[in-house]
């Protein structure tokens, strides 16, 4: 087995597409990220989550890069890496020669990981494949916000959008007060919400009201 990352360093530099130490691994639904070695003890990554990250190697593992909860880990013969980004997940991905001149391909993490036909779950962040989008449920009396509920579990936002920064994962049943609306999205509005003394954004179809109101997927029971 391969212990050293001066082997790593030696090995991308001769597979090298438009730099000499530059290696494109190919992902899921098309995405794709670039590891390029900028020093024996490092090397940059991305695009994960929209940008490009440093990673230096992590103590007693040559072939695995870190910084805090993000990760890449590399197979002894580079031929395919293991992608770790907190809140969103792992994902394999596989060095093709053919492909290492193909460019414009989404990274991981970023605001469209996911690809045609697919679309980011807004309870996990993960890719889902597309379905109808559900009907909005209907006012069922006069309610004014804000009005206490409860996440069914999900992601609280610092934006009432996919692409905004994760603030918090919500478990199932957090208690969380609604307080004004902020948008619509395949048929649910988004709320800014507050949990814990924390002010975010949650999408009301993962959420439930004390009142029966509109854009939200239920009554809490």
């Amino acid at each position: 087995m391969i212990r050293t990352s001066a082997f790593v360093l030696a090995v991308m530099a001769s597979v090298g597409t438009a730099h000499a130490q530059t290696r494109v691994y190919s992902c899921a639904r098309g995405a794709a990220i670039t590891l390029t070695v900028i020093s024996p003890s490092a090397i940059t990554a991305g695009p994960i989550e929209g940008g490009t990250m440093r990673l230096k190697k992590s103590p007693g593992d040559p072939l695995r890069f870190s910084d805090g909860d993000y990760a890449v880990q590399i197979s002894p013969d580079q031929a395919r890496i293991t992608v770790e980004i907190p809140d969103w997940g792992s994902a394999q991905c596989r060095f093709k020669p053919q492909e290492a001149g193909q460019g414009g391909r989404p990274g991981l993490g970023n605001t469209d990981p996911c690809g045609p036909g697919f679309h980011q779950s807004p309870r996990t962040g993960r890719c889902e494949r597309n379905e109808n989008p559900p009907d909005p449920r209907p006012v069922a009396g006069p309610a004014r916000l804000p009005m206490a509920g409860m996440s069914l579990g999900g992601i609280m936002r610092g934006a009432p959008s996919m692409s905004a920064p994760r603030l918090a994962s919500l478990a199932e049943k957090s208690g969380i007060t609604l307080l004004e609306r902020a948008g619509t999205m395949d048929g649910y509005d988004w709320f800014k919400i507050e949990f814990h003394g924390r002010i975010g954004y949650q999408w009301g179809g993962i959420m439930c009201s004390d009142q029966a109101i509109s854009g939200v997927l239920q009554k809490c029971e």
